[in-house]
């Protein structure tokens, strides 16, 4: 099983993200860190088209795989990444994630196992944050009764007809349950997959708003979908980064 790690340089809300430094370590250093703690993950590869990240992971003897060629998104990157290489199940961990727990990643790998039919597999934690609900930044995802994804969006979903949700409870949930899933960047491929999901055009969706992960669903792909009750803080922008360094200095 191999994971890889997409790192372009480029990034519209944060020039540079993936080389931060979060705790005197590049970002991409700690996303790599993580992934290969996992047990399920047998090697572990940055996929990159800059010479910065390259010399940046060659530099705490990371394992680098250039794909220059240009790629719509992370996981074509990764598709390109693993071309000639045997392996059952390719896990995609965005490079924006430092501090997601190996075992969920371990988690989101038996999915695959436990749902047979589905094609890939991602995480999501339940969050009542009014501000993250209403924030393209963050991504959220509904969940049909079989376990896999419904719907992935960067708008409000679900939304709620008639009473706001905060009128319901003190925190902002409806009920018992969370306001929304909060979607967490990694998805577990079967490697048949991602070949089939690397030859497939972008749609209208996955166009409009710039979530690969709906190409998936646009074109009949099941995605499993894991419940984690860990809340997984990503770097999208400069405050982000900020905000996990103090989480790394705490823990």
């Amino acid at each position: 099983m191999i994971g890889v790690i997409p790192a372009r340089l480029g990034s519209t809300r944060f020039p540079g993200k993936v080389l931060s430094s979060i705790a005197g370590r590049p970002l991409v250093r700690h996303v790599y860190e993580r992934l290969s703690e996992a047990a399920c993950v047998d090697s572990v590869m940055v996929a990159t088209d800059s010479d910065e990240v390259e010399r940046a992971v060659a530099g705490f003897g990371g394992r680098v795989v250039r794909v220059d060629e240009p790629c719509e998104t992370g996981s074509d990157r990764v598709a390109r990444a693993v071309e000639g290489i045997a392996c059952d199940v390719v896990v995609n961990l965005q490079a924006d994630q430092p501090m997601i727990d190996p075992v969920d990643v371990d988690r989101a790998v038996e999915a695959l196992a436990v749902d047979t039919g589905a094609d890939m597999s991602t995480l999501a934690f339940g969050a009542n944050d009014r501000t993250g609900y209403e924030s393209p930044d963050v991504v959220k995802v509904t969940v049909g009764a079989d376990g896999r994804a419904v719907r992935f969006s960067r708008a409000a979903i679900p939304s709620f007809e008639g009473d706001r949700p905060d009128d319901e409870s003190p925190d902002g949930s409806a009920g018992d349950s969370p306001l929304y899933l909060h979607h967490v960047g990694i998805y577990c491929f079967r490697r048949e997959a991602l070949e089939r999901f690397a030859g497939l055009p972008r749609g209208e969706l996955e166009l409009r708003e710039s979530l690969e992960q709906l190409r998936a669903l646009e074109n009949g792909m099941d995605v499993a979908v894991v419940l984690t009750a860990r809340e997984t803080v990503s770097v999208d922008r400069p405050e982000d980064a900020e905000r996990v360094a103090s989480l790394m200095s705490t823990a």
